[in-house]
């Protein structure tokens, strides 16, 4: 009789051990499948929330699209004074607020200007005035405008050098300052020269000779644009007026000088380049500027647009995003060609 009540007592206490396992298998996986539809449910809800992101920022290209198209309707002009360029209010949205804004990329510096060579390119004898291109003689100018980041011209120069090989179709280096897939593939970090034109400025952190310090000084005046492309005299700022200098000069013209430029731009824009060009302060100053790219295929300056960055600010559900979008725009067709997200 003992020994059975022992038995009863023991096959008891297994079947709790069972019940409990069994219980705490239930419940983990319960907590497991818990776990899993919250997972779900965040999921999904971060695709809704990326679907409404994408969906503005899309409205937004394709209204700043418009604009634009309706604009080049008008006349080829564009100046500051266009109501492309005028602020526009915060647009408010069913899930939060929407801002955007549209510049002018070509009123910066094209690092893919640099592309235009002349025919002494090559000849590290000739004088560099003959050497470097129009637009190689302005980014050499840039390099040095910066006061709390002193470059000398020296180091301008090889700078330039250097970016220009990294954005020719050659192998054969530009200069004492060039750098081509040899100096790369021996860096500790080995590497090859892209050999074409910049697709983003942020390239620069791979190119010889640039410091971190000059690349952020350069990042509100650079653009790397798809092609080489005209800098807009009526929407340039004044740094980048300053670095149109006399063809020997590897030197910036004084930007208080040029104030008066920017004064009578605001007014009305300038209708050519050579409407820029005959103003007395201009004349006073850089009488033999150089006018011309070298290439005939692209403008050194112009006084209209085909590229434009759309700055776009969205706010979501509390979460607030920017991107940057750039726009292609001629008579025929204006497209979005690009959209990254900034932060």
């Amino acid at each position: 009789m003992k020994s059975l009540t022992k038995n009863r007592f023991h096959q008891n206490g297994s079947a709790l051990i069972v019940a409990m396992l069994i219980a705490a298998i239930v419940s983990l996986m319960s907590v497991r499948f818990a776990e899993s539809f919250m997972l779900q449910l965040d999921q999904a809800g971060a695709r809704h929330e990326a679907h409404l992101v994408a969906a503005y920022v899309n409205g937004a290209e394709q209204l700043a699209a418009r604009i634009l198209a309706a604009d080049i309707a008008t006349g080829a002009i564009d100046h500051g004074q266009e109501s492309w360029a005028q602020p526009i209010p915060p647009l408010p949205t069913d899930n939060g607020w929407l801002q955007v804004r549209i510049q002018d990329a070509q009123a910066l510096f094209n690092l893919n200007n640099l592309s235009v060579k002349t025919a002494y390119a090559e000849d590290v004898g000739a004088p560099l005035a003959v050497r470097f291109s129009p637009a190689q003689k302005q980014f050499i100018r840039l390099l040095q405008s910066f006061d709390d980041y002193p470059v000398s011209e020296a180091d301008a120069v090889m700078m330039t050098e250097a970016l220009i090989d990294w954005i020719d179709q050659d192998d054969v280096s530009t200069g004492q300052g060039g750098a081509e897939s040899l100096f790369y593939s021996s860096a500790a970090l080995p590497t090859q020269a892209a050999n074409q034109l910049l697709s983003d400025v942020s390239e620069l952190n791979l190119v010889r000779h640039f410091s971190p310090g000059i690349i952020q000084r350069l990042r509100p005046w650079v653009v790397a644009l798809p092609e080489p492309a005209a800098m807009n005299l009526n929407t340039a700022p004044l740094r980048l007026l300053s670095t149109i200098n006399q063809p020997d000069s590897l030197q910036s013209v004084s930007e208080q000088d040029l104030l008066a430029v920017i004064s009578e731009r605001e007014q009305r824009g300038y209708t050519s380049v050579a409407n820029f060009f005959e103003q007395a302060v201009v004349k006073t100053l850089v009488p033999d500027a150089e006018t011309l790219s070298g290439s005939e295929e692209y403008a050194l300056y112009s006084t209209g647009t085909q590229w434009f960055h759309l700055h776009t600010s969205l706010t979501v559900n509390g979460q607030t995003s920017h991107w940057l979008s750039l726009i292609g725009r001629d008579e025929q067709e204006t497209r979005i060609w690009a959209r990254q997200k900034i932060y």
